[in-house]
């Protein structure tokens, strides 16, 4: 027995160490890399000493493990031995100098959970299940996570095989899941499995894990069902595994971050080099003015929406310098559809206008910086394909798209108040169902608003007491009213809806009362409230400090009571009964970058830790209480309340009530007042009173005797002057109260204002001064005649005025009727 004994020890000493040995005695096998993995592929060896032992050696192991294990049973341990026996049978019909290598050769990793079926037939997948969880146990074989997470093995071999690889450090890691009051059975069982699973497929002990390693092991869960929570990561942090200044969750670590500027270019395959570094040098030139945002857009746009494009529909193509014809068929390719890329394949774009503008302000640039830098940049200056013509209709877009903006904030301000009170009244109900429930025993039913509902009870934990529910409460609808057969079909979670509800009104009251933007507002912190103190009557005013978003500026803003009386609520529910605000990380997806742990409002309890609320999770907050509370359009549709509504109605709001629009512009954190007046929706009653108060307002400052009511002769005279008006050729067009200042030379005077219905008067009177001005020249009046020609010019001049303003069109002609004559057409 101690031979068998000694060969196990042999097993497990061998496979420790060679984590981080070089595989001297044979080739590493890199793992195929991840596209969107931050960090280098890992090289997993694929010859150890323990994969290398001999057939005999590996059921000696066999043998004396289950002896090891309690196993008193000979038929037992020839069960196991057997089992083993046809799994190396199977194995030795695969290249390789190692159990491992011949494992990858199998092609078992890659059949994950189907594997047996390739070593034997079905009967006997029980046997090769139990003889492969043998070769685990002994570290001759480290499957892929594929096979793992596939694979469903028994608690008692994930037992077994943490008692045998690193004892103590799983010890270490149950009693940090002692302390953790919040932690459930199910979260334990699934982080030590985790752990478990990362031991299999490294060697070593848990010690030997790092950051990459859990990258790896997260990134290889995805598409299967069985993915464990990441609380088996942040174990790691807090046993000191992983260094302090490790990101604080799984997901932070293995999201793939900010793209460099290579990236974003490359990833799209620009197939011209030349033009691909000189996309890369021109996103560098841009990247210090634009934040991460903007930069990933302008390269999507120039490099996927316009090289790219033209690569792939214009074969060969390596010059800026693009004819008319390819410009053409480029611009025309605009209002389709994306064919390319990952952006939405099919989905049209709406707004070409961003591209031309982006290519337009590219070739604008390089013929710029040319005439400055000339040996770097003059060989790619270009006509640009684009110019103000293709851009002509960019004005009449953007007016359209302002008014659809205006006339839904028209139709939503309204109902800003029923939201409101929606959102109250939801969580009022909400918490009362609650607290019936509480104070209502397991098992019992109770009324609520004529609502009947039951209580669920829910088992203790048999080993450690704590309930399955980290304290919510269910309720289940009696048998009568509507249920199922199966009580989950109707069970509620009445702590989950009260705290949807409290967070509902909470981000009501807080966007409606800020006008902040959405980021902004879950970026608020327990820090972010500053006081201000009058310097005249010493009042204490309390202040938000909203940090810099889209301006990078950062701006206060006045707290009034019913926004203090929220954020109140807020950061007493948040703290609940700790000393402080819980520390968490928030995700900008924006910038793709993760803060530093903060006590943010913003914050709900996920699984065994908390995160922040994301932009989407406040969208179906919002909607819920819109469907709950039934509120529509005024044409019977549901309405929909966006986060930057309540900003747009609250710069509306503070217009309309007198604040100044250059306040508003400090207040929503605008560089311009047109971006604010933007914002505004103007009214069509609101443009009516304020003309009307305008008139009022200059009324006030003209003398009263103005307005005083006028005498009859006052009357009189004003008609009689414009019976005075009136004239042969038309009317006199001077003003009241003034006479005549060009001695009644009317055909002359350009206040005439000729009438078209004298026509033939003047015609008359044209030829009249013909024949005048031939009199005169024959008699030699040449006096005369200058005098005759100015006048004869002006009543040309005149008669083009009248053939200006007035034309005929004639009258129509009506077509036969069927059942009578023809109409005679009407002559005018």
């Amino acid at each position: 027995m101690s031979d068998h004994v000694d060969a196990v020890a042999h097993l497990q000493k061998a496979a420790r160490p060679s984590r981080h040995v070089a595989a001297d005695n044979g080739a590493l096998r890199p793992k195929a890399p991840t596209p969107a993995l931050p960090t280098p592929a890992i090289a997993r060896p694929t010859v150890w000493a323990a994969s290398q032992v001999s057939y005999e050696e590996v059921l000696d192991a066999v043998r004396a493990l289950e002896v090891a294990n309690g196993t008193t049973s000979p038929k037992q341990v020839r069960s196991q031995v057997l089992f083993t026996e046809t799994l190396l049978g199977w194995l030795l019909r695969f290249p390789g100098e190692s159990w491992q290598q011949r494992w990858h050769a199998s092609g078992a990793d890659s059949a994950d959970k189907d594997w047996t079926t390739l070593a034997a037939e079905p009967d006997k997948h029980g046997h090769l299940v139990a003889a492969a969880g043998r070769l685990l146990l002994l570290d001759v074989i480290r499957p892929d996570y594929s096979w793992l997470y596939a694979t469903h093995a028994t608690p008692r071999l994930y037992e077994r095989l943490r008692a045998l690889r690193d004892p103590e450090g799983f010890a270490h890691i149950e009693r940090l899941c002692d302390a953790d009051t919040r932690m459930l059975p199910s979260d334990r069982r699934q982080a030590l499995n985790q752990l478990t699973r990362m031991l299999v497929h490294n060697g070593g002990t848990l010690t030997d894990i790092t950051l990459p390693d859990c990258i790896e092991a997260h990134r290889a869960q995805d598409g299967y069902r069985g993915r464990s929570q990441p609380r088996w990561y942040t174990l790691l942090r807090e046993a000191a595994i992983l260094p302090a200044d490790s990101p604080p969750t799984i997901f932070a670590a293995a999201r793939r971050g900010q793209l460099t500027i290579e990236e974003m270019v490359d990833r799209y395959d620009v197939a011209c080099h030349p033009i691909r570094d000189l996309l890369v040098a021109y996103l560098y030139e841009r990247r210090p003015a634009m934040d991460y945002n903007s930069i990933r857009y302008l390269a999507a746009k120039l490099v996927l929406l316009f090289w790219r494009d033209l690569e792939i529909h214009e074969p060969g193509i390596d010059s800026l310098h693009l004819s008319d014809e390819v410009a053409r068929r480029w611009k025309t390719r605009l209002s389709g559809p994306v064919l390319y890329g990952s952006n939405r394949v099919g989905k049209k774009r709406e707004d070409p206008y961003t591209i031309l503008m982006a290519v337009r302000a590219f070739y604008a640039d390089l013929s710029h910086w040319a005439l400055e830098d000339p040996a770097r940049w003059a060989a790619w200056a270009a006509p640009s394909p684009v110019d103000s013509r293709d851009l002509a209709g960019m004005t009449k877009m953007l007016k359209q798209s302002r008014s659809r903006t205006h006339q839904r904030i028209r139709e939503l301000a309204p109902l800003l108040p029923r939201l409101v009170d929606a959102a109250r009244d939801h969580r009022t109900r909400a918490m009362e169902l609650l607290d019936t429930a509480v104070a209502t025993p397991p098992g019992a039913p109770f009324t609520v608003a004529g609502q009947t509902l039951r209580r669920a009870s829910l088992s203790d934990d048999a080993n450690t007491g704590k309930k399955t529910s980290r304290g919510h409460v269910y309720v289940d609808t009696p048998a009568g009213s509507g249920s199922t057969d199966r009580p989950q079909d109707n069970r509620r979670n009445l702590s989950l809806e009260a705290d949807r509800a409290f967070w509902a009104w909470a981000l009501v009251e807080v966007l409606r009362h800020t006008g902040a933007r959405i980021e902004e507002v879950l970026e608020i912190t327990h820090r972010s409230f500053v006081s201000y103190r009058l310097p005249t009557t010493g009042e204490v005013i309390p202040m938000l400090q909203i940090t810099p978003s889209k301006t990078d500026k950062e701006r206060l803003l006045v707290i009034g009571h019913e926004l203090a009386v929220a954020f109140a609520e807020i950061i007493s529910r948040v703290r609940a009964d700790n000393e402080q605000l819980p520390l968490v990380s928030r995700y900008d997806n924006a910038e793709r970058i993760h803060s530093p742990e903060l006590p943010f409002l913003f914050q709900r309890p996920w699984g065994t830790g908390r995160i922040t609320m994301s932009s989407s999770y406040v969208v179906k907050l919002l909607d819920e209480v819109v469907t709950i509370a039934k509120i529509t359009n005024s044409d019977g549709t549901p309405a929909k309340f966006s986060p930057h509504d309540f900003r747009r109605i609250f710069a509306t709001e503070a217009v309309a009530s007198g604040l100044p629009v250059h306040i508003t512009a400090k207040i929503l954190g605008h560089d311009s007042i047109a971006t604010t007046q933007t914002y505004v929706a103007v009214y069509d009653h609101d443009v009516i009173d304020h003309h009307r108060a305008y008139i009022t307002r200059r009324r006030a400052l003209r003398p009263s005797q103005e307005y005083r009511e006028p005498t009859d002769s006052e009357w009189d005279e004003f008609l009689g002057h414009f019976a005075q008006r009136k004239l042969e050729l038309g009317t006199c067009g001077r003003a009241y109260g003034s006479g005549c200042q060009h001695e009644h030379a009317c055909i002359r005077c350009p206040m005439l204002r000729p009438d078209p219905a004298q026509h033939r008067r003047l015609q008359s009177i044209i030829d009249s001064l013909r024949e005048r001005i031939t009199e005169a020249t024959e008699r030699g009046w040449l006096g005369e005649v200058d005098g005759l020609r100015t006048s004869l010019a002006a009543a040309e001049q005149k008669l083009t005025q009248m053939q200006r303003t007035a034309t005929n069109l004639g009258m129509p002609i009506f077509p036969r009727r069927p059942d009578g004559p023809r109409r005679p057409p009407i002559r005018p």
